[in-house]
């Protein structure tokens, strides 16, 4: 099990949607963030290991956020980090029975 302090989670990310919406001066169509909530997180690290393991996978140039345990983050696919939109790749829920659960958000930059 992960043991983190509560100092650790100092960084926010916005959870939400992406909504295609027309700019009203040229008409075109351009996909906007749609923030639903935001939470506090911890980055993790991966190992060196870690890192030449997954490399050439989908799971390449992908980057892992950690969140307290929260049902809402299950139906979300996209993620803003300063001011950065993210594809959430894999959600890895804590279904254990712990007091403090935590969940892992695998997010990769989007196009």
């Amino acid at each position: 099990m992960a043991t983190f302090k509560p100092s650790d989670f100092n960084r926010k990310a916005d959870f939400g949607t992406v909504e295609s919406k027309q700019n009203p001066n040229n008409g075109s169509i351009r996909k906007a963030f749609v923030k639903q909530f935001s939470l506090w997180y911890a980055p993790k690290t991966r190992t060196l290991n870690q890192q030449y393991q997954i490399q050439g996978t989908e799971l390449d140039n992908t980057k892992i956020i950690v969140v307290r345990h929260n049902t809402a983050v299950e139906g979300i696919k996209v993620v803003q980090i300063d001011g950065v939109m993210y594809d959430v790749v894999q959600y890895s829920p804590d279904e254990s029975n712990a007091i403090i659960a935590y969940d892992f958000v695998t997010l990769k930059r989007g196009a």
